[in-house]
């Protein structure tokens, strides 16, 4: 029998992927979101009939029960929770309210109409554990007869060298409960209960990973090399000259990327890691020598990084670190995800953003039906 799911907060299909891949078969029947271009690529890749342009606050108990879903897939903003944003306001945050209004006042009268999901996952970003927003999902939840769990887990834990730490909530429907937490539902969990142990940084104090870690490097989720100068994706000289030693920066060799966000090639720090493809050059050498040509006024001082070879990751890059695609395939053709071909590469870097690591929450969905 096929579970049936609806998607919130849908973006790009993330959710719908991670079912897609799970081991539990299922169908997403509907998908909510409110942004256009979102809803456009998610159109493309999974049907024109399955994704909805919807305020989420405006989705009645009515409307879901039709659907008769078991399951619950959810990744509300992440803005009202994020560090990045100092303004911050969790669940005062006007972005909060669709979400909130749909666990507190549409789930409840899905209870009583007896057409509640049996199980939900929520994704967020790590900070919501802390939120107000969180004490008031959890409290409700229990109120309504469901069991949950909290993780906070990053792709590395899974092999995937980028460190974008998320915060998960799963929910089951009592009598349904969880396998293996040994009584323990109430801790923020740091793995999958059974599978293996709390994930600790493996970095030494050079910030390189340990020896032995288990992550795959950033040269497998790369494009083929591109022989074009400059590279499509090269940082601009300007904003080197300007802001070129506040780049995270890591090399193919590389175990590990910093968390990309919505904001990346137009914000420096905190947006995600940057490469440099040239990696006979010392980075930190090369940045010193440039600063001192700097400071002694040589106006194309900006020229000593150009060896560095430095870019943006792809969004097809991207697309593979948040395992949308596979690791790279040299030589074969991506067909595996669409863009409509008017959605612009700033877009792209939004939207992927914006998403969810595929292979994290599929081990979470294979996990909640355990």
């Amino acid at each position: 029998m096929t579970v049936k799911a609806l998607e919130f907060y849908s973006g790009i299909g993330g959710l719908h992927r991670a079912l897609a891949q799970s081991s539990v078969r299922g169908a997403v029947v509907r998908a909510f979101d409110w942004d256009q271009a979102a809803c456009r690529v998610y159109a493309a890749n999974y049907g024109p009939d399955v994704v909805q342009k919807v305020d989420i606050g405006s989705l009645t108990a009515a409307e879901l029960a039709s659907f008769d879903a078991e399951l619950w897939l959810l990744s509300p903003s992440c803005q009202p929770y994020t560090v990045l944003n100092t303004l911050a306001k969790g669940a005062e945050d006007p972005r909060a309210k669709s979400f909130i209004r749909l666990m507190e006042e549409v789930l409840p009268d899905l209870v009583r109409m007896r057409k509640h999901p049996q199980r939900l996952l929520v994704e967020n970003v790590a900070g919501f554990e802390t939120s107000s927003t969180r004490e008031r999902l959890v409290t409700t939840l229990r109120g309504l007869g469901y069991q949950t769990l909290e993780l906070l887990i990053t792709p590395l834990q899974f092999g995937i060298p980028n460190s974008r730490l998320r915060y998960y909530l799963l929910a089951k429907s009592e009598p349904l409960s969880f396998a293996r937490t040994d009584g323990r539902e109430d801790r923020v969990w740091r793995h999958i209960p059974g599978r293996g142990s709390d994930w600790v940084d493996t970095r030494g104090s050079s910030g390189e990973e340990a020896p032995g870690t288990a992550v795959a490097e950033v040269r497998d989720y790369l494009d083929e090399d591109c022989d074009s100068e400059p590279h499509p994706h090269a940082i601009p000289e300007r904003v080197l000259e300007k802001w070129g030693r506040l780049f995270d920066i890591v090399l193919p060799s590389a175990r590990r990327t910093c968390c990309f966000t919505r904001g990346y090639t137009k914000l420096v720090e905190r947006a995600g890691s940057v490469l440099q493809m040239n990696e006979a050059l010392d980075t930190t050498q090369t940045f010193d020598t440039f600063l001192d040509a700097q400071r002694a006024g040589d106006d194309d001082a900006v020229r000593l990084l150009r060896p560095l070879r430095l870019r943006y990751f792809s969004p097809t890059e991207l697309l593979r670190l948040f395992a949308f695609l596979p690791p790279s395939q040299r030589g074969e053709t991506e067909e595996s995800f669409v863009w409509p071909e008017d959605i612009t590469t700033k877009t792209k870097y939004k939207l992927i953003g914006n998403s969810v690591n595929v292979r994290v929450v599929t081990e979470l969905i294979n996990y909640l039906y355990e």
